[in-house]
């Protein structure tokens, strides 16, 4: 019990000295200065960002087609079905070492009630070196299957951040 409340005091107090001034966001803002967040461990626990087996490495630039485009917007469209609408902040790519295209993004997803939630969402797309159409999977949206914090400290591994 005393190592949770020493790993929550020690996870606050380091957030607090990391803190950005600016709740605004890189992704909608691509001037501001980028900053660096450090992979934070206590105890050997790790506090974020750490899968097993997943190792993000920085990308090359890439630009995506606008049929790439399309097909990442209707990917991530289709993992927020009760979504009345969905709005995207300028999407980032890079090709990875593996030949698959990273997208980093945020969307804003309004509800039926008109209440607005900004997300960020990390994916991979495969390209098609035919004639075929590229598809793109989903691997993290924020507040659904990993925290805010998670998903851009894996994009700004990757240098889409």
């Amino acid at each position: 019990m005393a190592r949770r409340h020493m790993i929550v005091l020690a996870s606050c107090g380091a957030l607090a000295g990391c803190s950005f001034g600016s709740p605004m966001s890189n992704f909608a803002f691509p001037q501001m200065p980028r900053v660096s967040i450090p992979d934070i461990h206590l105890m050997g626990v790790p506090l974020y960002g750490e899968k097993p087996g997943v190792k993000l490495t920085p990308t090359t630039p890439y630009q995506l087609s606008a049929t790439e485009s399309d097909v990442v917007r209707l990917a991530v469209t289709r993992s927020f079905p009760a979504a009345a609408g969905i709005s995207f902040y300028p999407l980032r790519s890079g090709l990875t070492a593996e030949g698959t295209v990273a997208v980093c993004g945020m969307v804003a997803e309004r509800n039926r009630d008109g209440a607005t939630d900004d997300r960020l969402f990390r994916g991979e797309l495969a390209r098609q070196p035919g004639p075929g159409d590229p598809t793109f999977v989903v691997r993290q949206i924020s507040g659904a299957n990993a925290a805010t914090i998670a998903v851009y400290g894996d994009c700004q591994k990757q240098g889409l951040a």
